[in-house]
């Protein structure tokens, strides 16, 4: 038994890192932690120190693999995964977020501070954050949105 699994690392090479490197990033995949992603680069590395033509034992690859482990978990740990989990705020899912700063276009004279702008292909209610009225086709640009009224001023 221990002659056969000595032969399993003896044979280890480029493709074999890579197999192992593969099958965890399948389990990172499956957990989605962050974690496994770490080992999984850990071992695609030591792929490139296992290549052939270096000569490099199997006992040294899988030092390098273990110190590349530590030293890419200590890292990500460190720096990547706070910044993933702080994230930007790209408001790629939240429109109205993405409207602040947008011109829009008075469709109708406003009355007491509120009319109905167009923004892209609908109209809006909105209201001027300084109670002007602003006549049909004025351009404004839009400061906040409360609601579905969008806060507008010139």
């Amino acid at each position: 038994m221990m002659d056969m699994l000595l032969s399993v690392f003896d044979r280890m090479n480029l493709w074999a890192w890579w197999a192992i490197a593969g099958v965890i990033l399948i389990a990172e995949v499956l957990t989605g932690t962050t974690l496994l992603l770490w080992p999984a680069a850990a071992a695609f590395l030591t792929g490139f120190v296992a290549l052939e033509v270096l000569g490099v034992s199997w006992p040294v690859q899988l030092a390098v693999f273990a110190i590349l482990s530590f030293v890419l978990l200590w890292v990500g740990d460190r720096w990547v995964r706070p910044a993933m989990l702080a994230g930007n705020a790209s408001g790629l899912n939240d429109r109205s977020a993405r409207m602040i700063g947008q011109k829009v276009t008075v469709v109708a004279d406003f009355a007491s501070g509120r009319g109905r702008v167009k923004y892209g292909d609908s109209e809006w209610a909105a209201e001027t954050t300084d109670g002007t009225n602003p006549v049909a086709g004025s351009t404004l640009a839009v400061q906040a949105i409360t609601g579905v009224v969008l806060n507008v001023s010139s």
